[in-house]
C-alpha cells in the first residue's frame, strides 16, 4: 500500500497540501504496520523477543522486563533481570520500561519515585500512542497507571486491563482476577475472578496459579479444596513468586490445609526470605527456624531437690502421660463445669485433633460443655459448607477465649464478605486479634486487607 502511494505522489504535480495529507497517510499506514507486529509479540517465541531487545529495540526490552517481573513465556519471577531490561528500555524513554521502574518502586514503598515514573511514561513517552493501536502489553500498563497512580479511574484501568486480558496476555488475566477476587474498584465477583485467574494458570503464569490456589483454600468461586489450594500454590512457589512461597512456608508451619512440617516450612521461609523483597518472610523464617531449633533440641527437664520420685518414675510417668490408652485416645474428656470455655489446649485437657473426625451433631454437644475446639471445627464445617452465617455463629463462641484460628476466620468472613457485610475494618480488628494470640497465619491477611483499606 506504501509503494502505490509513492508512485501516486510522482505522477501526479506538485501540490503542497496533497503532499502533506499523502505524508500523514503514510505515517498513519506505518504506525499501524508497527502496532500490528507489535500486537504479535504475545505470539513471538522467548528467543524471538530476546533476540530483539538485545538487538536494542526498546518495546521488546520493556515487554521482557515485564516478562522477567510477571514469570510470562515460562520465566521464572525475577525482579533483578527485571530491573535490569526495564533500566535499558527506560534510558530511550522507552514506555513498558518506565512503568515496569514505576511499579517496582511502588513495591518497594517508594511511592513518589514509583508515580514520578508513571508520569513520565504517560507524558513523556509513546505510551498512549502504543495504547491507541492497542498494544496487549500497553493497555496493561496503562490501566495500572489508571489505577495505582493519583488522580485515579479505577473504572477506566479496568476496561484497559479487561481489553489487555482478551487479547491473550496472561498477566493482565491474572491481575484482572485479582481485582475481582478482592473488589478493588470494581464489585466482588468470585466467578469472573476465577476465570481470568484460570486462563492465567492455564498459561502457567506465577501470578495466575497463585490466585487460584488461594481460591481454593478458602473456597471463593469454588469449593474449598486443600489439595488443589497446595498444588496450584506449590506450583507458583516453584517459579519463584515470593508470596506463594511465604503462603506455602505459613501453610506448612501451622497446618492449614495440610500436614504440619517445620522442615519443610523453613526451607520454603528461607527461600522467600532470599530475595530480600519480603520482610514478613524474613520475621517468619527467624520465627519458625527457633520453633525447630526447640523442637531438635528440648530442654532438659527440671527436677528440683525436694521431688520425692526417683528419675526412673519420673521419666516413666511423662512417657505413660504421652501415650494414652488406645481406646481412649479420641474421646472427649468430661468437662468439669459446663459452661466454662476453656482459654487453651492445656486447659482443655486436649487438642484440636482429638475432634476432627466428629459429626455435627458430637461436636455441638462437645461445643456445649465448654470445648472451644469443637465450636471451631464446628465452625471450620459450616464454612466448608458456604454456611457462612452458621460458621459465624460458632466462629464467635471460639473467638470467646481467644482462639486463634477462630479470630483469622471471623476475619476472612468480613474480609470476603461471606455471610456479612463486607467491612475491612472489622476484618482488621479480628485479625490483629489472632495475631495477638499467636496466628502467625493472619499476618498476612492483615497485610492484604490494610492496601485494601487505603
Amino acid at each position: 500500500m506504501l509503494s502505490k502511494q509513492l508512485n501516486y505522489a510522482r505522477s501526479t504535480v506538485w501540490n503542497p497540501t496533497r503532499l502533506i495529507s499523502l505524508c500523514v497517510l503514510c505515517f498513519g499506514v506505518l504506525q499501524i504496520q508497527i502496532a500490528k507486529a507489535r500486537n504479535s509479540i504475545l505470539q513471538e517465541s522467548l528467543a524471538s523477543i530476546q533476540s530483539k531487545a538485545l538487538a536494542g529495540d526498546i518495546h521488546y526490552q520493556g515487554a521482557l522486563a515485564i516478562f522477567h517481573k510477571f514469570g510470562e513465556k515460562g520465566l521464572a519471577v525475577d525482579l533483578v533481570e527485571a530491573e535490569r531490561w526495564a533500566k535499558l528500555a527506560a534510558q530511550k524513554r522507552g514506555s513498558l520500561g518506565l512503568c515496569t521502574l514505576a511499579a517496582l518502586e511502588l513495591e518497594r514503598g517508594k511511592t513518589e519515585r514509583g508515580r514520578f515514573l508513571y508520569d513520565e511514561a504517560y507524558l513523556h513517552s509513546n505510551l498512549r500512542s502504543v495504547v491507541k493501536h492497542q498494544d496487549p502489553i500497553a493497555l496493561f500498563c496503562m490501566g495500572m497507571i489508571e489505577i495505582d497512580n493519583p488522580p485515579r479511574n479505577f473504572a477506566k484501568g479496568i476496561r484497559q486491563l479487561s481489553k489487555s486480558a482478551e487479547m491473550g496476555f496472561p498477566t493482565a488475566q491474572a491481575t484482572l482476577g485479582m481485582i475481582y477476587f478482592s473488589g478493588i474498584g470494581v464489585k466482588k465477583n468470585p466467578e469472573l475472578a476465577v476465570k481470568w485467574c484460570s486462563r492465567a494458570a492455564r498459561e502457567k503464569l506465577p501470578l495466575g496459579m497463585f490466585y487460584l490456589g488461594m481460591a481454593y483454600s478458602i473456597g471463593d468461586g469454588v469449593a474449598q479444596n486443600d489439595d488443589y489450594a497446595l498444588r496450584w500454590i506449590r506450583a507458583a512457589a516453584d517459579r519463584q513468586l515470593t508470596m506463594a512461597q511465604l503462603t506455602l512456608g505459613m501453610k506448612l508451619a501451622t497446618g492449614d490445609g495440610t500436614e504440619k512440617n517445620l522442615e519443610l516450612a523453613v526451607e520454603w521461609l528461607g527461600k522467600a526470605a532470599a530475595r530480600g523483597k519480603s520482610p514478613e518472610a524474613k520475621l517468619q523464617l527467624r520465627r519458625y527456624e527457633n520453633h525447630l531449633f526447640r523442637m531438635r533440641n528440648p530442654p532438659a527437664a527440671y527436677v528440683p531437690d525436694e521431688q520425692e520420685k526417683s528419675a526412673i518414675q519420673i521419666a516413666q510417668g511423662q512417657i505413660l502421660k504421652q501415650d494414652p490408652p488406645r481406646d481412649k485416645r479420641f474421646e472427649l474428656p468430661p468437662t468439669e463445669n459446663p459452661q466454662a470455655i476453656p482459654t487453651s489446649p492445656s486447659s482443655s485437657g486436649h487438642s484440636p485433633t482429638k475432634v476432627i473426625d466428629l459429626t455435627k451433631d458430637a461436636l455441638k454437644d462437645a461445643a456445649y460443655r465448654g470445648d472451644l475446639f469443637a465450636a471451631k471445627k464446628l465452625g471450620l464445617k459450616h464454612y466448608s459448607d458456604k454456611d457462612y452465617k452458621e460458621a459465624k455463629k460458632w466462629f464467635e463462641i471460639a473467638a470467646i477465649k481467644k482462639e486463634p484460628e477462630a479470630m483469622r476466620y471471623l476475619g476472612i468472613l468480613y474480609f470476603m464478605g461471606q455471610g456479612v457485610e463486607l467491612d475491612y475494618e472489622r476484618a482488621t480488628q479480628w485479625f490483629d486479634k489472632a495475631v495477638q494470640a499467636g496466628d502467625l497465619e493472619s499476618t498476612r491477611y492483615l497485610r492484604i486487607v490494610k492496601q485494601f483499606k487505603n
